[in-house]
């Protein structure tokens, strides 16, 4: 953070606006405080004796309601959320102007009583998000309508189903025999808080999600990245996003699972408690920050993300380079803002074991179509047969990701693996790989900034030299671009448009 905001009221959320602002006018969200204190001295560890209330705190209070300072006043004890929302509205411009974009309802509410014990020692209830949530979002959209909310921001899947054993659970269940888990009690009285107030209260309901799954060592997301049984787990484990066929090793299946896969049934909930709500996953990690396998998993999340309407996913982990890399090949391959289309079009592998694909646009022009495909082999090259159903291509420019070093690669120049005929292209991948193929009717047809250094992968000149590999397996990927376009998503600095 820049010396200059060191005693700058809302440092962090203005050094926040900064930076995004620099990252291609990424997405600025900032916390509100909901739990009831805030520090008051930078004193250092505050004893038991000092829990909250007491000097070492200052009181939250949610509303102000006018008379807002242009500063805040260090002598009163209390710290006004209302207050702050308008402060950097002032200092840094309304969500349409430049300003602070999203606000989220505080962090893990289910968790305060063990990771801020000291000022909310007791379980959280149900009642109390709610409570605190509505009370929260009528204030910042009175004073910036256009600014998004986005709650409750639960921990994990044991606060998604009853917000881990709260007080209150089981008189609403009790109450509300259709309420499935607290995310259904959470939408409908969010949606209740609405049609009271005559204004959208929640534009994203918000999550966080860690896997839990286990590999054949019994570890969660263990670091055995040459084992096979352990790696394959690892990629495996995506598929709780989305996949009713699969069952993952977990605590979460041990009891039950009965909300797997997680985002088909976030958005029956969204469906039938709260239509219009977004889907946002504001922290996220399926590992492997140190080998390629890390880059393979995060691809088919971001996957998996796109398909299923997520609005806005951000990893969150304190070693990504393996992550990083992968949401590079989405939203920088070139090293100059190549992206993944954005708008997402229909792909089928056969095989989505061995192989994932994921195709898109950008907007209505089919001329360009960019495929993220994967191999999961640890041992084989895969042969990734690739017909796209609506279109005549010649034109293939690749990028990739391997277990080199946690970068994007340009291998056109260097790869003869790609090979293009009658209209499909096959690419012979590599053991434990992820690729984005820029194909295109013709080398005009790439944009300016993809078409550095391309060149033609026709059939004529990819007959050099292949690596050998002691097996090779074959997958076909299908891409439909002449039907509807299917939903995109959001994650890190990338933003995918629905298709009208």
């Amino acid at each position: 953070m820049e010396k200059e905001l060191a005693d700058v009221p809302g440092a962090m959320s203005i050094h926040l606006s900064r930076r995004c602002a620099e990252k291609n006018n990424a997405y600025p969200m900032t916390t509100l405080q909901l739990a009831g204190y805030v520090s008051a001295d930078m004193d250092g560890i505050v004893s038991q004796s000092e829990k909250a209330p007491s000097n070492r705190w200052n009181k939250v209070e949610l509303i102000k309601g006018s008379d807002f300072a242009d500063t805040p006043d260090l002598t009163d004890g209390t710290v006004y959320m209302d207050e702050y929302v308008n402060y950097l509205v002032k200092n840094l411009g309304s969500a349409k102007n430049g300003g602070i974009r999203g606000y989220s309802m505080d962090n893990e509410p289910a968790l305060w009583n063990s990771t801020h014990a000291l000022m909310h020692p007791e379980k959280t209830t149900c009642a109390e998000i709610v409570d605190k949530n509505v009370t929260m979002a009528k204030a910042v959209k009175q004073i910036d309508p256009d600014a998004e909310i986005f709650g409750p921001a639960l921990f994990g899947y044991s606060a998604f189903v009853d917000l881990c054993s709260a007080p209150d659970w089981k008189d609403i269940k009790n109450e509300r025999d259709d309420y499935r888990w607290f995310i259904d009690y959470y939408l409908d009285s969010m949606k209740k808080a609405e049609d009271e107030a005559g204004t959208r209260l929640l534009d994203a309901l918000d999550i966080h999600y860690y896997t839990e799954a286990k590999g054949p060592c019994g570890e969660r997301s263990c670091k055995h990245y040459s084992d096979e049984g352990c790696v394959q787990a690892r990629f495996d484990s995506v598929r709780s996003l989305w996949d009713d066929t699969y069952k993952e090793d977990s605590w979460i299946t041990d009891t039950g699972g009965t909300f797997l896969p997680l985002l088909p049934n976030v958005k029956q909930s969204i469906d039938k408690y709260y239509p219009g709500t977004k889907i946002a996953i504001s922290e996220y990690d399926f590992g492997g920050s140190y080998d390629i396998c890390g880059a393979i998993a995060e691809a088919d999340a971001l996957g998996a993300f796109m398909e299923n309407d997520v609005y806005l996913a951000t990893l969150f982990a304190m070693q990504a380079d393996y992550q990083c890399a992968a949401i590079d090949l989405f939203t920088n391959f070139d090293g100059n803002g190549g992206r993944f289309g954005d708008t997402l079009r229909q792909t089928v592998s056969d095989n989505t074991g061995l192989s994932t694909a994921y195709a898109s646009t950008y907007g209505d022009n089919t001329d360009v179509v960019t495929l993220v495909v994967t191999n999961k082999s640890m041992n084989d090259k895969t042969t990734a047969n690739i017909k796209i159903k609506g279109g005549e291509y010649s034109y293939v420019h690749l990028y990739g990701l391997n277990n080199f070093a946690p970068q994007v690669f340009d291998m056109t120049d260097s790869n003869n693996a790609v090979q293009v005929s009658d209209n499909t292209i096959i690419y012979d991948m590599e053991p434990e790989t992820v690729s984005l193929l820029v194909i295109a009717k013709d080398k005009e047809s790439i944009p300016k900034n993809n078409a550095a250094d391309a060149k033609e992968q026709k059939s004529s000149e990819t007959e050099g030299k292949k690596k050998n590999s002691s097996k090779r397996k074959t997958t076909a990927v299908s891409v439909g671009i002449a039907g509807a376009a299917l939903l995109g998503a959001a994650f890190g600095v990338f933003r995918a448009k629905k298709k009208k």
